[in-house]
């Protein structure tokens, strides 16, 4: 049996999403789920989609099997990492569930989808709703409807101007919800700069080394970057500081030329 690793719910995670940048090859989703789990994420999503979306979408290749969601979730259990599904598909939450999900995440294309997110919201576990699509009165009412949800902030567009971090403050007061953050911009910088911003956690696409175009592509980092980007974040989280102006254990010795700086 896999034990799921355990985590607070008050703590924050930064998650690589996979999504279907597998484009439907099994042996690509395993070979990233291999590569994410060395590095210092805190979880992994893999992406479900209505069986609809594949026929209409033949380029980005086919659901992956119940089997390998089944192995994909006891794999990253053993390498002690967490495991979500971005679900849209009602039907595979029951068979997600009792296989180990640890959280869920509600599509901003399915926040409207009360049956769906009832039925995540049985499972007892976390649940995250994405807002891409949604201007802030839909989001208040959901936030109204079901009070045990995390929002995303996050905007379906790549361009700079339209990320908007200063709306995860502003969502935070207007629903008195945590709010998580998701890269949808083509320039990385702005996942670092959301840090100021204090998300309850990062969420990020991921994309392997090859020259396929995928379903989350311009907007995902490359694989092999992953480790850096995580290490780097989770760096600059600790600059935010407790926010208490206090003295810092440091004596400062002046020569003639420079100050000395010694740490205590």
């Amino acid at each position: 049996m896999v034990l799921t690793p355990v985590r607070s719910q008050s703590t924050k995670m930064f998650i690589a999403e996979v999504g279907i940048n597998h484009n439907g090859n099994k042996t690509k989703a395993s070979n990233m789920l291999k590569k994410l789990v060395k590095t210092d994420i805190d979880a992994i999503t893999l992406q479900i989609l209505k069986p609809e979306f594949y026929r209409e979408n033949k380029s980005y290749g086919s659901q992956l099997s119940k089997d390998f969601y089944k192995k994909a979730i006891d794999f990253v259990h053993k390498n002690n990492k967490l495991i979500g599904f971005a679900i849209a598909d009602k039907k595979m939450v029951s068979f997600l569930n009792e296989a180990g999900a640890d959280f869920w995440k509600i599509l901003s294309t399915s926040i409207l989808d009360n049956a769906l997110i009832k039925s995540c919201i049985k499972t007892n576990k976390l649940l995250f709703v994405s807002t891409g699509v949604s201007d802030e009165a839909e989001i208040l009412k959901v936030s109204k409807k079901f009070k045990n949800v995390k929002f995303i902030h996050t905007q379906l567009s790549q361009q700079v101007k339209d990320v908007n971090l200063r709306a995860i403050t502003r969502l935070k007061n207007l629903t008195s919800r945590d709010i998580a953050f998701g890269l949808h911009c083509s320039n990385s910088d702005a996942l670092f700069l959301s840090i100021a911003f204090a998300p309850s956690d990062v969420f990020f696409y991921v994309k392997d080394n090859s020259r396929e175009k995928f379903a989350d592509d311009e907007h995902a980092i490359v694989i092999n970057k992953v480790g850096g980007v995580v290490k780097r974040l989770k760096s600059i989280e600790k600059a935010l500081g407790t926010g208490v102006k206090e003295k810092v254990g440091v004596k400062i010795k002046i020569s003639p030329h420079r100050y000395k700086y010694e740490y205590i």
